[in-house]
């Protein structure tokens, strides 16, 4: 393992350990927690897929004026992207 690969490791550690010591000792009550998360991670789930839309829609106006040169490629990338 490189040394970048080492440090981003425990980077990566320490935000784990961070995340759940400032869980254990907030506060608020399990169930407040609990709700805080998932709102969180809800919000996150859709801003990802927003932005992946917004990918797949300029990787189509990319594609779109050159889909003569490649017969089938753009129709494999939607289905490959779920789109």
């Amino acid at each position: 393992m490189s040394n970048q690969s080492k440090i981003i490791a425990a980077l990566l550690a320490g935000v784990a350990v961070g995340a759940v010591v400032g869980l254990l000792f907030s506060p608020e009550s399990g169930e407040e927690n609990r709700e805080g998360l998932t709102g969180w991670f809800k919000d996150l789930y859709d801003s990802s897929k927003e932005k992946a839309e917004e990918l797949a829609e300029k990787g189509r106006q990319v594609v779109s004026p050159r889909s003569g040169m490649f017969p089938g490629a753009s129709d494999d990338v939607e289905k490959t992207l779920g789109v």
